[in-house]
């Protein structure tokens, strides 16, 4: 490919890796690029965040077989945030900070869930070292009243008390569930980032030893949840462990 060719290429699929590239389009046409692809090597969890991400995007003008090439997030200076980093790391820079991810799809109203209060328990990356009722005990200690949650996956922390449970069929209709609800709770996970996407704030929650450079959305209320004190016991006996652990859950 030419010098004044852009091809993006996400190693790892998941809905949140792929939405902090998925402002890299529009910026790189503002920066000069003439032609954007993306990498049909990179990997997708579901098929349809490529649709949604990347073939919706005006500013991507095709695929390509060919990979994209290496990247490593720079150090964050202060006034930066992780979309900022990865911007750099492609060789583009705007001038803008604090980046969030964009999306071009207009949501649709849910009637079902508009105006409630809606947890996503679930999550895939690390979300820091939660226990199985932590944020269920930080909610009840303060006060926070949900109305419904979103339909358990595999690997979730729910809620103990009886909530409705809402199912999002696909990827858009996730988005619509995000856009419909009047609060969104989650953990670090690709619903928050869908938030983001759509201007939504979001209340987060995540545990110790999570990598703060993924809480990179100012529109969003990031809350630790502590643990007990296994965690500080942990640190205490076995600081090298732990290293070695967020990092290989981190990537």
């Amino acid at each position: 490919m030419g010098s004044n060719t852009l091809i993006l290429h996400s190693r790892f699929g998941g809905l949140g890796d792929h939405l902090f590239m998925s402002h890299l389009p529009r910026v790189a046409k503002s920066c000069g690029v003439r032609c954007v692809l993306v990498s049909n090597q990179a990997p997708f969890r579901d098929p349809a965040y490529r649709e949604l991400i990347w073939e919706r995007n005006p500013y991507v003008d095709g695929f390509t077989d060919e990979p994209g090439p290496e990247f490593k997030i720079p150090p964050l200076e202060a006034q930066m945030n992780f979309l900022d980093g990865m911007m750099i790391a492609h060789g583009l820079d705007d001038g803008t900070r604090f980046h969030e991810p964009e999306l071009y799809y207009t949501p649709r109203l849910r009637k079902d869930v508009a105006g409630c209060a809606l947890y996503d328990p679930n999550y895939v990356s690390f979300t820091g070292w939660l226990f199985k009722n932590s944020v269920d005990h930080y909610m009840a200690r303060n006060a926070i009243q949900i109305n419904a949650q979103m339909a358990l996956r595999n690997r979730s922390l729910p809620l103990q008390m009886p909530v409705p449970s809402v199912v999002a069929s696909s990827v858009y209709d996730l988005c619509d569930i995000v856009f419909s609800c009047g609060e969104l709770f989650g953990l670090m996970s690709g619903t928050v980032e869908v938030a983001a996407a759509l201007k939504k704030p979001a209340t987060v929650f995540y545990g110790p030893g999570h990598l703060s450079e993924f809480r990179h959305c100012r529109r969003h209320r990031y809350v630790f949840v502590p643990n007990s004190l296994w965690w500080i016991c942990w640190m205490l006996h076995f600081p090298s462990r732990v290293g070695k652990k967020v990092r290989k859950l981190s990537r």
